[in-house]
């Protein structure tokens, strides 16, 4: 009786061994794509305090991912099962919770939470079928309008007026920008996203596109025809053509719109909340100011959003409750508001939007416009990834040339070949 109970005992404390050195190599993979969160992974790597008084044997393993083909590594790393993917990972909800069929969704408890304490203007963006499936990494309330302070006073134009309409931002445009003896371009009056992914210029065409009425697909998303191809897109792409080719204030070979305006050689650019902390660290001696969007045609094309970026858990993840206990810790307006004040984005939580961050920002007289207003057409088609890049690559076509009407024609087309893709 005791040499078997010895044995049990024995057995018993090998199980446990057994059990907690399986528990010690639990590895939690986080992936983000490196380019704006430049703080972020070791904000939370020192943060951990309260995750590890609930798992305190499981290891964090923060991937920076490239930004550049970031999503071709997430799409290999899901097709090669469990043991390659990470377990969380940051990336554009629709797509991956819709079409690659990847992003789980979120528990009861942080549904609740979430839908009381988040930001009300931007939860679709971050929802499927009215359903939580990511964290928000931070409150991307579209695009504004950075414009160079001094620039602005060179040209005889009041930084405290900006423009107000497309026609005015246009006519600002127009005497901000500077040429050389040849009469080409030294300084955009106002810089446009031309290059890169297909997908991000499609991000950038929106503020003008709903400013004029336009739409890239129907509400119910069965089709393109009529919206993508529609007087209302295509008289906003030909204003965005006309900036380029016939009133030439916006060179395509200055560079990028970010650098060019951190560079002095853009006087405006359309950008979103997080170029505040940007410009902080890269350009802190360019001397800047923020407005709301200008009204178009059919007036304020209120927050205008292809994708937010947030947290998700993969749904395959042999340690999708542990993953989600990580989200649970970081998801509170303590960490919001000090991982916002050090990424200089705008925070999450409602409540963090009475801080005197956000009320002493640049942008914080554009966010109280933006958040006041209803938000423009919101896409959430499962492909819309695949389908933004079809629409980007012909922006890009228009911007260097091709005629708005044939070029969205063609969007049209390849367009809704996605929209009718199960």
């Amino acid at each position: 009786m005791i040499a078997l109970l010895k044995q049990s005992t024995a057995a018993f404390f090998a199980l446990l061994l057994a059990a907690n050195a399986a528990s010690a190599e639990t590895k939690l993979k986080v992936w983000l794509p490196v380019e704006n969160w430049k703080e972020t992974f070791g904000f939370y790597e020192q943060n951990l305090s309260e995750f590890k008084k609930i798992h305190p044997d499981v290891e964090m393993e923060f991937v920076q991912v490239p930004y550049e083909n970031y999503e071709a590594k997430y799409l290999t790393a899901f097709a090669g099962g469990s043991s390659n993917a990470p377990d969380i990972f940051n990336g554009k909800v629709a797509y991956y919770a819709g079409a690659i069929g990847v992003s789980d969704e979120a528990p009861a408890d942080l549904q609740d939470l979430w839908n009381e304490e988040l930001l009300n203007t931007t939860k679709p963006f971050f929802q499927v079928d009215g359903k939580w499936h990511s964290y928000p990494t931070s409150s991307d309330t579209g695009m504004m309008v950075y414009f160079n302070v001094d620039h602005f006073k060179e040209a005889g134009l009041d930084p405290n007026k900006p423009p107000k309409t497309f026609d005015e931002l246009l006519a600002y445009a127009k005497k901000l920008t500077k040429y050389d003896d040849n009469g080409k371009i030294t300084r955009n009056g106002l810089a446009l996203r031309y290059a890169g992914a297909p997908v991000g210029i499609t991000d950038k065409i929106l503020p003008f596109v709903h400013a004029f009425g336009g739409r890239l697909y129907s509400p119910d998303g069965s089709t393109a025809e009529g919206f993508l191809n529609g007087p209302e897109t295509t008289a906003a792409m030909k204003y965005m053509y006309d900036l380029v080719h016939t009133h030439k204030v916006s060179s395509l070979e200055l560079g990028k719109p970010v650098e060019t305006f951190a560079a002095g050689k853009a006087a405006m650019i359309f950008r979103e909340g997080w170029l505040e902390g940007w410009m902080g660290r890269n350009a802190p001696d360019i001397n800047y100011q923020v407005s709301a969007l200008p009204h178009g045609p059919a007036g304020y094309p209120g927050l205008s959003l292809l994708f937010s970026w947030s947290w998700m858990v993969n749904n395959q993840s042999p340690n999708k409750d542990i993953a989600w206990d990580w989200i649970r810790t970081v998801s509170n307006a303590k960490m919001d508001l000090e991982l916002a004040k050090l990424e200089g984005y705008l925070p999450v939580w409602a409540e963090n939007f009475n801080d005197p961050f956000v009320a002493d920002r640049k942008d914080a007289k554009a966010t109280k416009v933006i958040l006041s207003n209803p938000s423009g057409p919101y896409y959430d088609h499962p492909y819309i990834n695949e389908i933004a890049s079809k629409i980007g690559e012909q922006a890009q076509a228009i911007l260097y040339g091709e005629d708005p009407e044939k070029a969205l024609k063609k969007a049209t087309r390849n367009v809704n070949k996605l929209l009718k893709k199960e």
